[in-house]
C-alpha cells in the first residue's frame, strides 16, 4: 500500500536514467527568421541554421511515468563552437502521465515542460493530422503525408542521423538549470543558474520521410507562432524502442537576471507574474 513515508530502498529508482520507450510518432522541421532566433536563443548558446525542428509523440512506456503524448520545438545550436544540439522553446504534454513526465522533466532535468489541454492524431487518405491544444487554443497543427519532403536535401541533413535503424544514436540537448529562492519579503528570483547539456542515446526501429504542412497559433501564454514558419523542410514518420537519458554535462554558470527573461514563457504561464 502506498504511503506517504516511501522505503528507502525505493529511492534507487528516482529518476535513475529516465528512458523513453517505445515512442511513435512524427518529427519535423521548418526555415523560420535568423532575427527571430537571435533574439531567442540565449547566450552562450548561438543558432547554427535559420530552422525549427521537433517531434510530436506517443510515450508508449516510459520509466518514469504513465504513457503521455508529447510535443517540442526546438533550434539548433552550439555552444562553445564544438558541441551542437537542441535548444527546446518549450514541450507540451497529455494524456495519463503527462503530470509526472512534465514534473520529471521541470524539477528533475531544468526541460521547459507545460501540460497541454491534448494531441490528438487523425488519419485521413494516407495522411495524419496531428494537433496540440492548449488552453482552448490550436498552438501546434500538423498533416504529414508520407513520401519525398518538401526540401529533400536539407531533411536528410537534419535526419538522416535518426533514420539510422536499430543502431544507437546519441544527441544533446541544452537547458538552463536553476533554483528558485525567497527572500524574507516574500519576494522570489533564480538563483545558481547554470548551462547544461544532457546526452541522450535512442534507438530508432522504424522510420517513413514525408512532407508536411504546419500552422502554429498563439494564446497570451504561449506565443508559438513567434516560432515563425518561413518554409517547411519535411518530416518523418518514426518509431524509437528506446531514448535513455543517461550523462548530464555542466557546461557553465551564467548570470541569474541575465537568463531569467528566457526561462519563465516556456515553464510558466503568465499569472506567475501577476498577469
Amino acid at each position: 500500500m502506498t504511503s506517504y513515508l516511501v522505503n528507502k530502498e525505493d529511492l534507487v529508482n528516482f529518476l535513475d536514467n529516465p528512458n523513453m520507450k517505445n515512442q511513435d510518432g512524427y518529427m519535423f522541421a521548418y526555415v523560420t527568421s535568423p532575427e527571430v532566433l537571435a533574439r531567442l536563443v540565449p547566450a552562450p548558446l548561438k543558432p547554427v541554421a535559420p530552422v525549427i525542428a521537433g517531434y510530436i509523440t506517443h510515450m508508449g512506456n516510459p520509466t518514469f511515468a504513465k504513457p503521455y503524448d508529447e510535443a517540442v520545438l526546438y533550434s539548433l545550436v552550439s555552444y562553445g563552437g564544438r558541441m551542437v544540439g537542441a535548444y527546446p522553446f518549450t514541450l507540451f504534454l497529455s494524456g495519463d502521465g503527462a503530470e509526472e513526465a512534465m514534473l520529471a522533466g521541470r524539477e528533475g532535468a531544468a526541460i521547459p515542460k507545460k501540460l497541454a489541454d491534448k494531441i490528438s492524431y487523425t488519419e485521413a487518405n494516407g495522411c495524419t493530422h496531428v494537433v496540440v491544444t492548449r488552453r482552448g487554443v490550436d498552438l501546434i497543427n500538423l498533416t504529414f503525408t508520407p513520401g519525398i519532403p518538401n526540401n529533400p536535401d536539407i531533411a536528410k541533413q537534419l535526419m538522416g542521423s535518426q533514420s539510422a535503424l536499430d543502431t544507437p544514436t546519441d544527441t544533446y540537448s541544452f537547458f538552463f538549470d536553476y533554483k528558485i529562492d525567497q527572500d524574507h519579503d516574500g519576494h522570489n528570483h533564480f538563483i545558481n543558474t547554470r548551462l547544461i547539456a544532457t546526452k541522450t542515446t535512442g534507438t530508432t526501429h522504424a522510420f517513413t520521410p514525408g512532407n508536411i504542412t504546419m500552422e502554429l497559433g498563439t494564446s497570451s501564454d504561449d506565443p508559438v507562432s513567434e516560432l515563425t514558419i518561413l518554409k517547411p523542410i519535411g518530416g518523418a514518420h518514426y518509431q524509437m524502442t528506446s531514448g535513455k537519458m543517461h550523462e548530464t554535462i555542466q557546461l557553465t554558470q551564467v548570470d541569474s537576471n541575465e537568463i531569467a527573461p528566457y526561462l519563465i514563457t516556456g515553464r510558466y504561464d503568465q499569472a506567475i507574474l501577476g498577469k
